[in-house]
């Protein structure tokens, strides 16, 4: 069972501001090495203050992102996940119609 819907950053929008950053209680979300914002996918925890902070509205809830944006690089893990964490993983990725990989921002 899928818990959390998570976000999407729009990362070719975002302009690495931080106030997602700053904004997040679970620390959910970074800045890349190439100064954007990207999620740490299992932090994140359905806390969209994020979204609302954002200067140039670069954030989304997944469910109401455009589907060319879930198709883009913008979310990473942060350690390896266990079996229960990876079941929800792609229990999202269907649910959502993900279809990129993490990636390494970092």
């Amino acid at each position: 069972m899928v818990k959390y819907q998570k976000v999407v950053i729009d990362r070719e929008t975002c302009i690495g501001c931080g106030a997602c950053v700053a904004t997040c209680p679970y620390q959910a979300l970074d800045i890349g090495k190439d100064g954007k914002s990207f999620l740490i996918w299992e932090k994140c925890k359905d806390v969209f203050d994020c979204i609302a902070v954002c200067p140039v509205g670069a954030i989304s809830k997944t469910s109401e992102t455009a589907e060319e944006l879930k198709q883009k690089e913008w979310f990473s893990f942060d350690k390896k996940l266990s079996e229960e964490e990876m079941k929800e993983f792609e229990e999202w990725r269907n649910k959502f119609k993900i279809k990129s990989e993490p990636k390494n921002f970092r």
